[in-house]
């Protein structure tokens, strides 16, 4: 071998061990982005799930997941027992956020496939009933044999069903990000003080009028300490 081919030949070693170096290099990189976001999902999981109580948390899943409000074909609901655990258990609420993403490409592919084969969808409920458990009901009517131009032209009324409904949700998504912005902007205009009054008595006119002068003493005199005032009519 002459010195110029053995200078050739350890240069493709340099060039090959560099590659190897590399591509190592790259897949640590790839699998330690991956465990980042993977912490950061279940920081943001464990976050999300302690909720003061369950209506608190059925009305951020609510404002997440468009697929929880009803549409003319489809629904899908949570039982109240799970909704509870999952407030606050991050394991339970971790199951159940990555269920309910998968509804909108669970109910599309019904949609679809019931086409496919010759049937029209009517209705699909769906009830996430425990981590052991969820409950589909499916109503259809068949009125095409598979793979006929009627069956064909079911799934393509299908398909643009399945457009239209994410439109839907997608709509709303965005109309709950709304709302909650708007949300937001009066909880900053709150400076945290806030009354509770309560009046009783044996006169609805006079409950009123009490009730009235209690609020109009002014923002000095309120408290987040419950007031109970009662009067007799007699007195």
């Amino acid at each position: 071998m002459t010195g110029e081919e053995q200078v050739r030949l350890f240069k493709e070693d340099d060039i090959m061990a560099m590659e190897i170096t590399n591509n190592y290099s790259n897949v640590e990189q790839v699998n330690a982005e991956k465990e980042m976001q993977a912490k950061a999902s279940r920081k943001e999981t464990e976050k999300k799930s302690t909720y003061g109580s369950r209506r608190e948390y059925s009305e951020y899943l609510n404002n997440k997941y468009a697929c929880l409000t009803p549409t003319k074909d489809s629904s899908v609901s949570i039982n109240s027992s799970l909704l509870s655990k999952a407030a606050s258990n991050p394991k339970t609420a971790e199951w159940l956020e990555n269920t309910l993403s998968q509804m909108p490409d669970c109910i599309n592919k019904i949609c679809e496939n019931s086409a496919k084969n010759g049937a029209r969808l009517v209705s699909l409920e769906i009830s996430i009933d425990s981590e052991d458990c969820i409950t589909t009901k499916c109503v259809g009517v068949f009125e095409a044999d598979p793979g006929t131009e009627e069956s064909k032209k079911m799934v393509e009324e299908a398909r643009a069903r399945n457009k239209e409904r994410k439109e839907e949700w997608e709509k709303l998504l965005e109309k709950n990000k709304e709302k909650k912005a708007e949300q937001e902007k009066l909880e900053e205009k709150k400076d945290g003080r806030q009354y509770d009054i309560t009046v009783r008595g044996t006169d609805m006119g006079k409950v009123t009028e009490n009730l009235i002068g209690k609020i109009g003493m002014g923002n000095s005199a309120m408290s987040t300490v419950p007031t109970v005032t009662g009067f007799d009519l007699k007195a």
